[in-house]
This record gives structure tokens, sequence and C-alpha cells, in this order.
């Protein structure tokens, strides 16, 4: 009987033994964490992933600083400041004197007279020398500000210094049309300031401004003693010139 139990244990050893031994173990322990890392088979007919690359930005280059955004509030009427631009330079010209020759003021002696007589003019044709500032308030759009100051002196080709002063408010439409209104000193005691209107515009040359302009200034002479109208003397002329 005992002969007998025993033939069965050892029977049921030698199949768990055969068991365990058919069994593949792996070789290496890293083959495991290998096997666990395979990605997993995507099923034919399942729809394909499809993964979107990582987005790359433009390298910036070396000692450049990117510009803030400006960010403008067109309710409330917040914008970026005005800029601002102050040129000069010389100008060149040419000034016509309307009635040059005739009567219509009173000299020294109590006479009427004209201005040829009382300042020695050959030609109501004079030549014009002079300086001019120019302030621009650039408004970042169709519109600029412009503040412009002009001295010159003009009768140079006939032997006379006649000084002149004008001063102007005026607008620049898309960089190219300029207007402007201002006031006019000249060195005389009966007429001493009138108003001039000028216009024009400005092209570049390269880094210089070319500023060309044309101006007139309005005279009236108002009546004689006899209750006659006067002709008055008003000028008109061009300049051209260069700013930097």
């Amino acid at each position: 009987m005992k002969t007998f139990i025993s033939s069965i244990v050892l029977a049921s050893l030698a199949t768990l033994t055969a068991t365990v031994s058919a069994q593949p173990t792996p070789s290496d322990p890293c083959e495991a964490c290998a096997a666990a890392a395979q990605p997993l088979p995507v099923a034919a007919n399942g729809p394909a992933l499809a993964l979107a690359p990582p987005s790359v930005s433009a390298p910036q280059q070396p000692g450049t600083v990117a510009a803030p955004a400006v960010l403008a509030d067109d309710e409330s009427g917040w914008h970026r400041p005005a800029g601002e631009r102050f040129t000069s330079g010389f100008r060149l010209g040419w000034m016509y004197l309307a009635n040059f020759d005739a009567k219509n003021r009173v000299g020294d002696n109590g006479q009427m007279t004209s201005l040829k007589e009382q300042y020695g003019l050959k030609s109501p044709n004079m030549f014009l020398l002079g300086y001019e500032g120019f302030y621009r308030v650039i408004g970042h759009s169709w519109l600029n500000v412009l503040m412009v100051g002009n001295v010159s002196v003009a009768g140079l080709d006939q032997s006379k210094f006649i000084p002149t002063a004008s001063g102007l408010l005026g607008f620049e439409i898309n960089r190219s049309f300029e207007l402007g209104v201002g006031v006019n000193l000249i060195p005389d005691a009966q007429s001493p300031s009138h108003m001039i209107v000028a216009a024009g515009w400005t092209p570049r040359v390269g880094s210089i401004q070319t500023p060309i302009h044309f101006f007139y200034i309005p005279d009236s002479a108002g009546t004689d003693a006899m209750g006659g109208s006067l002709k008055g003397n008003s000028r008109m002329g061009a300049t051209v010139g260069m700013n930097w």
C-alpha cells in the first residue's frame, strides 16, 4: 500500500516539473521591459491618428529687441502718441509785386507816391533768399500738422535789402500736398502786416527734403481822398530749397 502511494506522488511531481519546463522564460530581464515598451498594434480598419508637428518659432536675431504690440482703442480715442520732427534749410525764390508803380500811399512829403518811388525799385520781379524752419507733427495716418517759420530778404537783385518774416500753420495730406495760412511782416510803417497763404509739396531726394511752395499775400490799399478805389500791392511768388 505504501509503495502504491509513493508511486502516485512521484508521478505527480514529474508531471508538474515537465509543465514548468515547457513554459519559455526570457534569457535577459531587459527583454521583458522591451516587450512592454513596444507600441500597441493599430487596427487595420481603425482611423489613423495624425500627430501635428511641434510649432517652431523663428529664431530671433542677436542684438534685436522685439517691438511691443501697439493696441489702439478706437472707442476711447487713445492711440500711440504723435511723432514730432523739426527740419530746416535755405530757400531760393522769386516774388512779384503787383501795382508797384501805382500811387496808392502817402509819401514823406505828404504827396501820393508808389512803392517804386518810395523804395527806388526798378522792377516788380524780385529775387528771394531766406531760411525756413519746418516743424511737423506726425499723426501716423493721412494727416500731419505743420508749423512753418520763414525769414527772407527781397530785392538783392536790385541792390535793395527788404527783410520779411512769415509764420504759418497748416496741414500735410498723405505726405504730399501741403496747405498753410499765417501772417507776413515787413518793415513798412503804413502796411506792416498781411495775411499769407501758401501751398506746395515736399519731395524727398534720399535723406534730403526739397520743398516747393507757392505763396500769395493779398493787399487792399483802400480808397483815396476823393473816394476812389486804390490798387493794392499784393505779392505772389514761389520758393524752392532743401531741408535736412
